[in-house]
């Protein structure tokens, strides 16, 4: 009888798995997918005019938080006792970020490091998912052992907080069954308000006969002026003889026709 028979209640399946430690035989990629970004090796790199190699995790040097830059050399995959139990490390190169002749140089705008020395190499490993991806450019200035670095954002990808989504979780599906027309719909609102929509509690404006009067006929004459517009607009344009016609692709044209009596 095993330990984890004897105290179920005190040895979870995650913690008996890493008491028993992982398999020796271990599986080794040069391409893999974390979260949504490739990531792969340095060698796989060589001759592709790609880039998906370079890697950026945070980690702490002299009590410090800083940014480690480096390149992914090997990928990993540890297999555990349990079924769907594995884990997947990066093992990398990181980059000298310290020092006279390789301190990380930063002048506001862009972060250039020095790629000719490395450091941490017995502390190579990282976690799949502590991985950032980032790209090393030439830096044109300081000179060829100098990369510039630019750092790398997903654009499928978002920070949803769990509260939002948590409610979502259902599975997706679809009704089989139609609404045949013969059945009611329940009213949304079953509750009726009897307040109307107008107001009568206040009195309107109240206009003398002598001043309706002087309204009507100010309008009677604006149409009359209008009219004699209308009309002397119509005349100018019979006496243009040229006519413009455009009709537009989707009507199944596309010329320009001019016609005028002067050709």
């Amino acid at each position: 009888m095993s330990l984890q028979d004897t105290h179920e209640e005190e040895v979870s399946d995650d913690v008996f798995s890493l008491a028993c430690g992982p398999d020796f035989r271990v599986k080794k990629y040069t391409s893999c997918i974390v979260n949504g970004v490739r990531f792969t090796t340095v060698d796989r790199d060589k001759n592709k005019k790609t880039q998906n190699s370079g890697v950026m995790t945070q980690g702490t040097h002299n009590g410090q938080f800083i940014d480690f830059y480096g390149t992914l050399k090997e990928i990993i995959e540890l297999e555990y006792n349990a079924e769907e139990r594995t884990v997947v490390l990066f093992k990398c190169d990181w980059f000298k970020l310290d020092g006279r002749n390789t301190e990380l140089q930063y002048d506001g705008f862009f972060k250039s490091i020095n790629v000719g020395s490395t450091w941490y190499k017995d502390d190579s490993l990282i976690l799949a998912t502590q991985a950032r991806k980032v790209f090393y450019l030439p830096d044109t200035k300081l000179g060829t052992k100098w990369q510039v670095v630019q750092t790398y954002d997903h654009r499928h990808l978002y920070n949803v907080r769990e509260t939002e989504s948590a409610q979502y979780n259902a599975p997706a599906y679809q009704e089989d069954e139609c609404w045949d027309g013969d059945e009611r719909r329940e009213a949304v609102i079953d509750t009726a308000y009897d307040i109307p929509l107008n107001r009568n509690d206040e009195r309107g404006p109240i206009f003398d006969s002598a001043e309706i009067a002087r309204l009507v006929k100010e309008c009677h004459r604006g149409h009359q002026t209008d009219g004699e517009e209308g009309d002397q607009s119509i005349d100018e344009e019979e006496e243009d003889d040229t006519l413009l016609e455009y009709c537009s692709d989707n009507e199944g044209g596309g010329t320009l026709d001019i016609d005028s009596d002067d050709e």
